[in-house]
């Protein structure tokens, strides 16, 4: 492991650097785009307790990444692997055109449940057809389904998260999945 370090450090030390600097830029550029559309960008914060998909398995990642929320329903972070954002969305609300639209907007993503989190509904490493996967969340337990999409990007990460974002957010309000704020609140 010593090796690895002094061989790594600096390398790890600029990625870190990296990666939490795009967020915090990215973070501000949001507060005001978003806020028309009825979405409130939260501060930065260190997120414990997150997971990384790596050599074929979620991983638990014991050290903070960085992240804020979209409220009401999502996050925006970066893990070591690339950038990401994720919102969830109440099963009863989710059609098949939806998730066809998605899957084929997104193909880099993730889609599962709140309470099973590890057990992935799709997973572009192993991927499904829209009606299966439309099957399986119905047929599921799930209340709440977490909508990931992956950016692995890190040329221009911010343009290409927040473009990937916009799209996204489109695509939920026009099937009327995102909450309103005011929604939230009560």
């Amino acid at each position: 492991m010593k090796e690895f370090v002094n061989k790594n450090a600096k390398n790890i030390h600029e990625l870190l650097n990296f990666i939490w600097s795009e967020i915090f830029k990215l973070n501000e550029e949001l507060k005001g785009n978003l806020k028309p559309l009825d979405l409130k960008v939260e501060p930065v914060e260190e997120v414990f307790n997150a997971y990384i998909f790596l050599d074929g398995e979620w991983k638990e990642m014991l050290y903070p990444h960085p992240a804020f929320e979209v409220k009401p329903q999502g996050e925006v972070g970066a893990t070591i692997q690339g950038f990401y954002f994720v919102f969830g969305i109440l099963r009863d609300k989710i059609t098949k055109e939806f998730i066809k639209e998605f899957l084929n907007e997104f193909p880099k993503s993730y889609i599962y449940g709140s309470e099973s989190f590890l057990e992935d509904i799709y997973n572009y490493n192993n991927p499904r057809n829209y009606e299966e996967v439309f099957e399986k969340i119905k047929s599921g337990r799930e209340i709440l389904l977490n909508f990931e999409v992956e950016i692995r990007d890190f040329e221009n990460p911010r343009k290409n998260l927040r473009e990937s974002l916009m799209k996204f957010i489109n695509l939920a309000k026009k099937y009327n999945l995102l909450e309103s704020l005011e929604e939230e609140e009560i």
